[in-house]
């Protein structure tokens, strides 16, 4: 019998697939404004390929519905695809700023 130090804790994909997002906003794609379909594909990159591609794209899709930390603009040109006039996140300019002097 393994003793238990306190409650566990169980991530969802969301929790992982936001976890990612934030990474790639907040780290080598700082600078950057993404549409959903490049934050799917990134994130489909950097997770396990045991998750469903169909989890991951709920989870972003939840994420643009709720964007937290994340600054979500209606109309902006993908950093990544280069497609015009759609929803994308991005870091807040002033965690962006922030970093990049720090």
């Amino acid at each position: 019998m393994v003793a238990s130090d306190g409650p566990v804790v169980v991530y969802t994909v969301g929790d992982f697939v936001r976890r990612v997002v934030e990474s790639l906003l907040g780290g080598e794609r700082r600078s950057l404004r993404l549409c959903a379909r490049c934050l799917v594909k990134l994130t489909r990159d950097h997770l396990d390929k045991s998750y469903a591609k169909t989890a991951i794209i709920a989870s972003v899709d939840e994420i643009f519905a709720a964007p937290g930390a994340l600054t979500s603009v209606a109309s902006s040109q993908c950093g990544a695809c280069g497609r015009k006039k759609i929803p994308c996140l991005g870091m807040p300019s002033a965690i962006r700023s922030t970093e990049e002097v720090g």
